[in-house]
């Protein structure tokens, strides 16, 4: 393999002068840097990116942090951030947390192996572990935290907004019978519960919250609640249980609003099961807009979260931060509706 001392003879400069170019650590002349860096395409002479990280004090690595990695809500998130990070010559390794034990491992290799920065998405940072972090020099980006941490640069998408977007929906078509299948909302009791039903509820409070709010400003009365679940395996007992009740009630709902994706399948999948149709028994809206409302059949109604446009300036803001510009932003992104056929 070519050494950077090959480079330098075939180009007729010095080491140091093939250093500067590389790193673009110092001022080289135009002239130069092409010589440079023909000498290198001819040589194929890759950097040893160790002794590069000795130099500029850099791994150019960027970890994203998420609580479930089989969850299909990430796939347009990690490629928004992987675009941008290969783009910029990061590398960019991903981390699933399944524990508070995990998650605080994890945050001591952050620190042992010196990555350049975080981005964490859907959990539960607090402000200590950004300061463990930071005087490692590591930098954050919180994506839809469980805390508001005010001087923290964050990404967050407006699910207040996307729940009132839901109920003005149903509203619109009609239906004065509306229900909703809620997230976790409160810590639960037992042996054995998920970790991310462990936290997650400010999300949860802010789609309910939108949801109610556009059902009070049409006056909509007849309003019902049921208990549901994010992970797929729960949100199927959960769905079964609301569909059991709603046989038992004396006024129905004609729509339910389903505050992800994973119940709306979910609720979708029981009512085939029970011979009940989407829109024309119960219509139904999803949230986050997942590929698999569109593979369905009928295609289901969800709030649409922009993922990949998340992912890409949540990495955009980290490598900002870490090339040194410490401009304090906190960004919200507005969902939409992407109309399906449960509506």
């Amino acid at each position: 393999m070519a050494t950077i001392n090959d480079v330098a003879k075939a180009a007729g400069v010095s080491p140091m002068t093939v250093s500067r170019t590389i790193n673009n650590s110092g001022y080289v002349k135009v002239s130069t840097r092409k010589k440079i860096n023909r000498a290198i395409e001819e040589l194929e002479f890759r950097p040893n990116m160790i002794a590069k990280s000795l130099i500029t004090k850099r791994s150019y690595v960027i970890v994203f942090v998420m609580v479930n990695i089989s969850d299909p809500f990430h796939n347009l998130m990690s490629q928004g951030i992987e675009s941008v990070c290969y783009n910029s010559g990061y590398t960019v390794m991903i981390c699933d947390t399944h524990s508070q034990r995990r998650e605080s491992d994890y945050m001591n290799m952050f620190r042992d192996r010196c990555v350049d920065g975080a981005i964490f998405h859907h959990l539960a940072i607090g402000k200590n572990q950004v300061e463990a972090l930071e005087s490692n020099g590591v930098k954050c980006i919180l994506i839809d935290n469980e805390e508001d941490l005010t001087d923290v640069c964050s990404v967050d998408t407006d699910n207040y907004l996307g729940g009132f977007i839901a109920g003005e929906h149903l509203v619109e078509r009609g239906h004065t019978s509306i229900g909703c299948l809620m997230g976790t909302l409160y810590p639960r009791q037992g042996d054995n519960i998920p970790y991310e039903d462990t936290f997650q509820f400010r999300m949860w409070h802010q789609r309910t919250d939108g949801f109610r709010a556009a059902l009070d400003k049409h006056n909509i009365q007849k309003r019902f609640f049921f208990q549901g679940n994010a992970l797929f395996d729960e949100a199927m007992v959960c769905v079964k249980e609301t569909l059991d009740q709603i046989e038992l009630m004396t006024e129905k709902p004609t729509a339910i609003y389903c505050e992800n994706d994973i119940m709306a399948i979910a609720l979708l999948n029981h009512m085939q099961e029970r011979g009940l149709k989407a829109p024309d028994d119960i219509a139904i809206v999803g949230h986050d807009g997942i590929e698999m409302c569109r593979m369905l059949h009928p295609y289901i109604t969800s709030i649409s979260q922009p993922r990949y446009e998340a992912g890409r300036l949540a990495a955009q803001k980290l490598i900002e931060l870490i090339n040194g510009n410490e401009k304090m932003e906190k960004l919200v992104l507005k969902p939409t509706l992407m109309q399906g056929e449960t509506t």
